[in-house]
């Protein structure tokens, strides 16, 4: 008997529940709803900036993938056609005399909606040719010389 009592309050329930949104949507107007599913969408989706502060965690989180104690300093920040790459150096973090501080690094960023993607450079910087941007490479031209070639 507890369950029938159960089941017929959770009917009852949804039942509320359709005619609240049924009555919503024939009384409201499609402004309203295309204000909330913006506001919805903004609160999920939104662009990236591109810069140092808004890479940060990406460089960061790529940096650890390459090792568990690395940190990256960034130094420089070069941007064009939602894709960034970002110079600095790459290394422990130790600030001790004798320890190594890094090496100078670039790393390869696109962005996708809110987030910097890390890529590898064997899979954006296409088929090596010389110092000419290859047919077959991801990253704009412009970004080629410093995301691609530098060593």
């Amino acid at each position: 008997m507890r369950s029938n009592t159960k089941s017929a309050a959770l009917a009852a329930a949804a039942a509320m529940a359709i005619a609240g949104l049924s009555a919503c949507s024939s009384g409201g107007s499609t402004a309203a709803v295309s204000a909330a599913a913006s506001a919805a969408a903004s609160l999920i989706g939104g662009m990236t900036t591109c810069d140092k502060a808004a890479l940060d965690s990406s460089v960061q989180g790529a940096a650890k993938a390459l090792g568990a104690d690395n940190v990256f300093t960034i130094d420089n920040v070069e941007c064009a056609a939602g894709w960034a790459v970002v110079s600095g150096i790459l290394g422990t973090g130790e600030t001790a005399d004798d320890a190594p501080q890094g090496a100078p690094t670039s790393l390869i960023f696109e962005a996708e909606g809110q987030f910097w993607i890390p890529k590898a450079v064997a899979d954006v910087c296409g088929t090596a040719s010389g110092t000419e941007v290859p047919a077959d490479a991801l990253i704009p031209a412009d970004l080629y010389p410093s995301g691609c070639l530098a060593g």
